[in-house]
């Protein structure tokens, strides 16, 4: 299972390398085809495409909201012991 699970691991990993390379030289970004540096990459995210990136942005924090929400735990004995107090 491990080995299984390490290999999905080095998939992902590949696919956002090739992912990021083919994003970085869409001919999108200069009229040369050159890749963006790092300067014009950040000024295409927060100038041009602000309202997205707030809009990911929230999306994000509750999807991590409502993740925290559903892995807690609310059995007595947990909710007892996170009290201080003991089973009677």
């Amino acid at each position: 299972m491990r080995a299984l699970s390490g290999m999905a691991g080095i998939g992902v990993f590949a696919f956002i390398l090739i992912l990021l390379r083919e994003v970085m030289e869409h001919p999108m970004w200069d009229e040369t085809g050159e890749a963006p540096t790092t300067l014009e990459f950040a000024n295409a995210l927060f100038n041009d495409w602000s309202v997205a990136v707030v809009v990911l942005g929230g999306l994000l924090a509750m999807a991590m909201i409502g993740a925290s929400y559903l892995v807690r735990d609310e059995r007595l004995i947990n909710l007892l012991w996170d009290m201080g107090g003991e089973e009677e």
